[in-house]
């Protein structure tokens, strides 16, 4: 029975899903934007991409040796491994994109159970753990449009992004359409939004995702967006150059959404997209990096089981709402009752200390005279 059950704790899967199906339609939904990425910056960003789903399946093995544990033939390690390099730039040394694979299977999801079991997000964490130690290497996008040599020191043109303009409030050179399409720079997976967008409606189309958490999370951070402006242009400008930069809507669809590390119930997803929307705003106008998308993720992953109890609590209350204002109403009388009872009672010592304290009317005693001996008395002084 020990191997024929397996004890995890989310996702869960309902009818015919399992984990093998889910992360298969994410693994569909990454191909095209490995195929943009193939169009703007060559090869080199489909071998980071077999590097990274290479390695994150090697030490995921190895871990499994190291507990002793049977490998679960799953997906996730190719999703992890395949996600990373599209946070990054297509010139990205090898060795970074491992080192981040290292972390996100040897630090994330080992150590908290495996599949299903991690806590924080893997290539969220992957990516900030190199991003802290290589921020030069990171955050240095190259031009689009160039071949990039597939081994070997990059000599391509590099130039700047988005997203690093808007944190110093100037106007991005490129236009809206530009961005549309992945010609401006940027993380080589997170710049054509067109694609990613498309790849994302896969997603909700085919039940991989719930559309709750992206809108959830889109909407609110357009309208802090809108209202707190950081570049002087029109307001669909600024809204398109916020949206548009970083890796907002690829985040939004493909990390935010993971099963294992967001919350389980609708409306505690409708939370958590609210919520991450407003630290993903403070990350990116006040954060020390023009991507703040992975740092906001990683500590809104820590309220994810807060979100839950929250969401359990207002349905526990609301599937029993008769009993609980039966209840209530039962309690209210009950004090209503015990307090006319405290009432009567302090009614009842009032009067009684009353009477206590009233005088008592003086009993008049009436002395009986008994007549015959005075008689009998005066008789014998006459004789």
């Amino acid at each position: 029975m020990k191997d024929k059950l397996m004890f995890q704790n989310a996702p869960h899967v309902r009818q015919s899903e399992s984990v093998v199906t889910i992360m298969s339609g994410v693994l569909f939904a990454l191909l095209p934007i490995y195929l943009m990425s193939l169009f703007y910056y060559g090869a080199r960003s489909l071998v980071l991409g077999i590097c990274g789903a290479f390695f994150c399946c090697a030490f995921s093995a190895i871990g499994s040796l190291l507990l002793r544990e049977k490998p679960v033939p799953d997906l996730t390690p190719i999703i992890t491994g395949l996600i990373i390099p599209l946070l990054m730039p297509a010139d990205i040394p090898y060795y970074v994109v491992i080192s981040a694979c290292a972390v996100a299977i040897f630090v994330v999801k080992l150590p908290f159970g495996g599949t299903g079991s991690n806590l924080f997000n893997p290539a969220a964490v992957g990516f900030a753990s190199v991003a802290i130690c290589w921020p030069e290497l990171v955050f240095r996008y190259p031009a689009t449009m160039q071949a990039i040599e597939i081994f070997g020191e990059s000599t391509a043109k590099i130039a700047q992004s988005p997203a690093y303009s808007l944190s110093f409030g100037a106007v991005p050179d490129y236009n809206v359409l530009d961005m549309l399409l992945g010609s401006a720079p940027g993380p080589m997976g997170a710049t054509n939004i067109l694609v990613v967008a498309a790849c994302g409606i896969f997603l909700i189309v085919k039940k991989a995702v719930n559309w709750i958490t992206p809108v959830s999370f889109l909407v609110p951070y357009a309208l802090l967006c809108l209202a707190f402006p950081r570049i002087s242009c029109s307001s669909f400008d600024a809204l398109c150059f916020e949206l548009f930069s970083g890796t907002i809507v690829f985040g939004a669809f493909f990390m935010l959404t993971e099963p294992v590390t967001s919350p389980k119930r609708d409306f505690g997803k409708l939370l958590a997209g609210i919520s991450s929307a407003v630290v993903v705003f403070l990350f990116r106008y006040f954060g020390g990096f023009e991507i703040g998308f992975a740092s906001a993720l990683i500590v809104m992953n820590v309220f994810s089981p807060v979100f839950d109890a929250v969401c359990e609590n207002i349905l526990h209350a609301f599937r029993h709402k008769d009993s609980i204002i039966a209840t209530f109403k039962t309690d209210r009388e009950r004090k209503k009752l015990s307090g006319e009872q405290a009432v009567k009672i302090v009614e009842s010592k009032e009067e009684k200390t009353v009477s206590e304290t009233e005088p008592e009317e003086p009993v008049e005693i009436v002395e009986e005279i008994d007549l015959s001996e005075k008689e009998e008395s005066g008789k014998e002084a006459v004789q």
